[in-house]
C-alpha cells in the first residue's frame, strides 16, 4: 500500500472515531457513566496501594493479556504480577464503552507512574454484569510507549 492511501485511510479513521465518541458525560447513558466511573475507581485503588480494591470487579475465571506476558493469564497471575509494583498516579482517557444487554467493551488509554518509571498503555476491557456488578472478564494491554 502506498504512502498517500495510508495516510487517507489513517485520517478517515480517525475521524469516524473521533466523531463517534462523545466527551465523557455528554452523551454517555447512565450504564456508560456507571461502568466508566468503576473503571476510575479501580485505579484510583492502584495508586493508593489498595490492589484488592484494584482486582476485586476482575472476574476470577478472567482471561487477562497484558503486553508483559506472552498468553493470556487468569485473575490470581496478574494480581502477582501487580503486587510489588508502586503505582504513584494514573490518568485515563475514554475512547468507547458500547453495552450490550449485560455486556460491555470499555477501551481507553491510561498515563500511569510506577517505581520504574511513565508507561503509556492501551485497554480494551470486556465486562459482564453479574449479580449486579460488571466484573472484568477479558482484558488486553498494549503498551504505547
Amino acid at each position: 500500500m502506498n504512502t498517500k492511501k495510508m495516510w487517507v485511510i489513517l485520517l478517515l479513521i480517525t475521524g469516524v472515531a473521533l466523531f463517534q465518541i462523545p466527551a465523557y458525560g455528554q452523551e454517555w447513558t447512565a450504564v456508560q457513566k456507571e461502568i466508566w466511573e468503576l473503571e476510575e475507581a479501580r485505579w484510583k485503588a492502584l495508586t493508593q496501594r489498595d490492589l484488592e480494591g484494584f482486582v476485586k470487579d476482575h472476574h476470577e475465571d478472567g482471561a487477562f493479556w497484558p503486553y508483559w506476558s506472552e498468553e493470556p493469564i487468569n485473575r490470581a497471575k496478574f494480581k502477582e504480577f501487580l503486587a510489588p509494583i508502586e503505582f504513584y498516579s494514573a490518568e485515563l482517557k475514554p475512547y468507547a464503552i458500547k453495552v450490550f444487554g449485560n455486556v460491555a467493551i470499555v477501551q481507553y488509554t491510561c498515563k500511569y507512574s510506577t517505581m520504574g518509571g511513565n508507561v503509556y498503555s492501551r485497554f480494551t476491557e470486556i465486562r459482564l454484569k453479574q449479580d449486579g456488578v460488571w466484573k472484568v472478564i477479558g482484558k488486553m494491554l498494549h503498551k504505547i510507549n
